[in-house]
């Protein structure tokens, strides 16, 4: 609303809200302030604005003792909170400072109903893996990180990289993976969402254009995609152009209902050498793991030993939409 917002907190056994006082402007303005000062990785101001979107949306619930012996939460945002990241809002207790992705597993959905709503599949899979890296997207680190994660994958993994990596490829073959996996950029459309879309390279039928409409008309039987280096493209002005939340969440959910259960997007573009290790550890921790204790993991690995990659910056953006085992 325009002066609150209303927090509404579901598990097995009951429904309980919370209305806090925050007026909309405020709300945008410090989501949009945690996102500027969180790509500039040589300070630490962002952990202000952060801290306190954390005592407005996370405290009361702690404090109310809603979240005790919660572990797993589904984040179900409204509007420019789909662009929060979550896992970096920072909490003071009795041992100290810590993140919330050191506390909770963390997942979001676009709506309550993706949890229950499903393809059928029929499990005529072709292989563990698809992994394509177009080279139009000129991350350096791309088609590296395609290639090293394959391992993880055997004993059918299918890489298709630089000029392999087309548009016709992927809709002859995606519907017979179980994962998928795509380092490449993303771009979005103000005016129609179901024009954004991923670049792949172009190929005798297709443009590299993989739209949202297109992705809609797709049968996977994929338990996970997973958006690599996506560039959301958002800039200054970006939230006053255009309702907050369209084009990210048309992007991952067209993936949902075209039979993934669960899509790993970044919100922001983020340094592709670091994307490769948090990758290979997510995919690392996944063998043994499900999808959202995996990416915490790999999320708190980089954290707390990657040295010069320690700056959320570089970790916070990945977030697990859709379900979590």
């Amino acid at each position: 609303g325009e002066d609150s917002v209303a927090i509404f907190v579901l598990t097995a056994d009951k429904l309980r809200t919370q209305v806090v006082p925050l007026r909309s402007a405020d709300l945008h303005g410090k989501v949009e302030l945690l996102r500027d000062l969180i790509l500039r990785t040589d300070t630490a101001d962002w952990r202000k604005p952060a801290a306190s979107l954390y005592q407005s949306l996370i405290d009361p619930l702690e404090q109310s003792g809603w979240l005790e012996d919660i572990e797993r939460l589904y984040v179900v945002p409204h509007g420019i909170l789909h662009y929060l990241p979550f896992a970096v809002l920072p909490r003071n207790n009795e041992e100290g400072s810590s993140f919330l992705m050191e506390d909770y597993f963390l997942a979001y959905l676009p709506s309550a109903t993706a949890l229950v709503y499903r393809n059928g599949k029929d499990n005529n899979s072709e292989g563990t893996l698809l992994a394509m890296a177009p080279e139009r997207s000129r991350l350096r680190y791309a088609q590296q990180e395609a290639r090293s994660i394959a391992e993880f994958f055997p004993p059918q993994p299918t890489v298709l990289v630089g000029s392999r990596a087309t548009e016709d490829a992927f809709k002859t073959r995606a519907g017979r993976f179980r994962v998928i996996h795509l380092a490449t950029h993303g771009y979005f459309n103000k005016l129609n969402p179901l024009l954004s879309g991923l670049e792949l390279e172009p190929g005798d039928r297709e443009d590299g254009r993989l739209e949202v409409h297109e992705i809609l008309g797709l049968r996977l039987q994929a338990d996970l995609v997973t958006l690599s280096a996506c560039d959301t493209a958002l800039g200054s002005g970006y939230f006053a152009e255009v309702p907050a939340g369209d084009d990210f969440v048309g992007l991952t959910r067209a993936f949902l209902f075209a039979g993934s259960p669960s899509v790993l997007a970044s919100l922001w573009e983020v340094n592709d050498r670091s994307t490769l290790r948090l990758m290979r550890s997510f995919y690392r921790h996944l063998r043994q793991s499900d999808k959202v204790t995996a990416l915490a993991l790999a999320q708190r690995e980089m954290y707390e030993n990657s040295g010069q990659h320690v700056h959320p910056y570089f970790w916070a953006p990945f977030v697990l939409v859709g379900e979590m085992r």
